[in-house]
């Protein structure tokens, strides 16, 4: 009898790694549910059904049902263009292709829609708080590269940085929360 507890325990370690390193945002929710049944059946098996129900309802149920509410509307990724497109010569806006290419793909890649917008005004500080845009493009012309600006907290930002950080006509700027960034 007392291998079973042993192989709980043993499941519930190879989940626990498999939370931590799993990319896809849905199985990660279902790991968290079968961690929480698993950490209930060792519960009732050390006499503290209490404890099992409480971890059945909170860690296998309301816990997952947090995490697909929050990640279910984080299905968009806004972006505010404010690069002046009529001053762009042509090598530029060749560039500036290449640009929405990597971020319709950088979108694809995290299962989000792209939101385009470029007629908000607005200091880029107030855009991101207020309206919760996630990356601001600009172009600077001294150093012909199109500027990045996004939230230093956010996991999406990192996953950009990986994904463009080979392309030298791109430079990301992270910034923290309540921190100047015009």
């Amino acid at each position: 009898m007392t291998i079973i507890p042993t192989l709980l325990q043993i499941l519930l370690i190879i989940i626990a790694i498999a939370i931590v390193f799993h990319k896809e945002n849905f199985t990660i929710i279902i790991y968290i549910s079968s961690f929480g049944l698993v950490a209930a059946t060792l519960y009732v098996l050390n006499q503290a059904p209490d404890v099992a129900i409480a971890e059945v309802a909170i860690g296998s149920a309301i816990i997952p049902l947090i995490y697909v509410i929050s990640i279910s509307r984080q299905g968009e990724f806004i972006v505010l263009d404010r690069v002046d497109h009529n001053e762009l010569d042509e090598t530029i806006d060749e560039k500036n292709i290449e640009l929405y290419e990597v971020l319709t793909s950088f979108v694809d890649d995290n299962h989000l829609k792209m939101n385009v917008c470029s007629d908000i005004k607005g200091s880029d500080e107030a855009l991101t708080k207020d309206l919760n845009v996630d990356l601001i493009i600009s172009y600077d012309h001294d150093k012909q590269k199109f500027i990045l600006k996004g939230k230093q907290s956010s996991i999406l930002m990192d996953h950009l940085i990986k994904k463009t950080f080979h392309l030298d006509f791109i430079e990301i700027v992270t910034f923290k929360e309540g921190e100047s960034i015009d």
